[in-house]
């Protein structure tokens, strides 16, 4: 693997030369400013490649594969272009502008993933030679060299071929999550007792930082694949008329049975929406499969804590009776449609959650359940594996399988609890346009969970900043120490 920019012993004035170079397409309400995009790419590989617009693709690949730590730096102080999900709607629904889209895709896909790739090959704690976190930074700069390899897209046949990369991408890129948390697992075995409250404190800001980029590098390359093919009320992966009420009632539906696999049995949810009719009042523009995840991370938690909070009601009556799900206080979902934003309420008598305790709830890794063995890569399941998992069963319930008590397709332990990712990541994506979720809770009692959701769709993406890089000399560093934890802190 390349030895990585973002050192304190690495000095490299090519970096800086090249960084000079780099034309920064001015930013308009637009967001696919194509000539200045275009000039920049090619005025950019030109200087890397000599004659690069005439060379084969095999020559420029092995030219930017010398020059990778250039790229990858010079690309990762680049700012990235947020984009509304009104703009992305709207180049979703008119076709005349999918050339444009994917010219966009071209110059933006490299620019978040390279600086996603200096973060993580700056981590301390070891954490970036991890076997989880590598694999990682090999799998997006290989994806960075692809990309700066092919010429932008200028054709519809050039952009069928750009978009079936684009796919390729998507699926190779499922098991992130995975692979991320087994990589921060596995370098925590090393950790002292002494450094383990920082390295804590680390891994969250690393998360934050990541996972936030990867939901918006994702949504943005999949609402250009999906929009190429025609779904009535969508424009690619948007939902024009996104009817909460409904997308709640599959989310229960999907955490009911993965209760039922683990605890065997699950409390009931009922739905209210107080200041609207049942359905037909609550549309809004929005990504269902986002809300789906959010709302399903957030009932699968209520009713963990609610069977294991009333188990003692249930003696004496077979968990597997309907008597027996009776027996345990309902979960309630309300939903209130207001002029800026959807609130989705989730109540419960699971208990609650001590005071002290509730800034630590959106901490990963922090579970209130056992964690699963961190020897084991099976149990932690990102949202498009248990999106895999839960079609399993619904599939299975369509065809009429599974028994009165759930589904006979089993799954991992942690896809219930244990791990303390699925909370943290589902405000990631609630805050990814301008939403958020909070907790209100009754030690004793129960929980409230709020889930604010824009409605009017001109916020654009939450993004971190870029990269910031600072090359220090082996003289300088000689004379300067600069421990690890603060080194990340000065490349962020």
């Amino acid at each position: 693997p390349p030895t990585p920019l973002l050192s304190p012993y690495t000095r490299n004035t090519s970096f800086q030369l090249l960084n000079k170079h780099l034309v920064e397409p001015a930013i308009t309400t637009e967001i696919m400013p194509v000539s200045h995009m275009n000039m920049a790419m090619r005025t950019w590989l030109e200087r890397l490649v000599p004659n690069a617009s005439h060379a084969s693709s095999v020559i420029r690949r092995k030219a930017l594969s010398k020059n990778v730590d250039v790229i990858l730096g010079a690309l990762a102080t680049k700012k990235a272009t947020p984009v509304s999900l009104k703009e992305l709607y709207r180049y979703g629904q008119v076709p005349s502008l999918r050339l444009h889209h994917a010219q966009f895709l071209h110059r933006e896909v490299p620019i978040r993933v390279s600086q996603r790739v200096m973060e993580l090959r700056c981590l301390p704690f070891r954490l970036s030679e991890s076997h989880g976190v590598r694999e990682v930074i090999d799998n997006y700069t290989s994806y960075v060299l692809d990309l700066l390899t092919m010429d932008p897209p200028s054709s519809e046949d050039e952009v069928d071929m750009f978009q079936r990369y684009m796919k390729y991408l998507l699926q190779d890129n499922t098991e992130v999550v995975q692979t991320m948390a087994l990589g921060v697992i596995q370098a925590k075995r090393s950790i002292s007792k002494e450094e383990i409250g920082d390295f804590r404190r680390l891994v969250d800001l690393v998360l934050v930082r990541f996972f936030t980029a990867r939901i918006g590098l994702r949504f943005i390359i999949e609402q250009f694949v999906g929009s190429a093919e025609y779904k009535s009320g969508f424009s690619g992966v948007i939902e024009s008329f996104c009817n909460p009420v409904h997308i709640a009632q599959r989310a229960a539906e999907d955490a009911t049975q993965l209760c039922r696999q683990h605890k065997d049995i699950a409390p009931r949810v009922q739905f209210h929406t107080p200041t609207a009719s049942f359905s037909d009042d609550m549309h809004f523009t929005y990504i269902p499969h986002h809300l789906h995840y959010m709302l399903t991370e957030i009932l699968k938690n209520s009713m963990r804590a609610t069977v294991e909070a009333h188990m003692h009601k249930l003696n004496g009556v077979g968990i597997n009776t309907a008597a027996a799900a009776l027996a345990l206080p309902p979960i309630k979902v309300v939903f209130v449609a207001g002029n800026e934003d959807i609130t989705i309420k989730v109540i419960d008598e699971g208990g609650g959650i001590p005071r002290s305790e509730i800034k630590a709830i959106w901490n990963f890794f922090h579970s209130s359940a056992e964690a699963p063995d961190s020897e084991s890569k099976d149990g932690l399941h990102s949202s498009e594996e248990m999106g895999q998992w839960v079609n399993l069963i619904r599939d299975e319930r369509q065809n009429g399988g599974g028994s009165s008590s759930g589904s006979n397709v089993l799954l991992p332990p942690s896809a219930l609890a244990g791990y303390g990712v699925g909370l943290p990541l589902s405000r990631l994506f609630a805050r990814y346009f301008g939403g958020d979720i909070t907790l209100s809770s009754m030690e004793g009692f129960g929980t409230d969970a709020y889930l604010h959701i824009p409605r009017l769709g001109t916020n654009c993406e939450a993004l971190p900043a870029p990269v910031q890089m600072y090359i220090i000399s082996k003289e300088k560093n000689k004379k300067q120490k600069i421990n690890q934890r603060n080194m990340y802190t000065l490349c962020l």
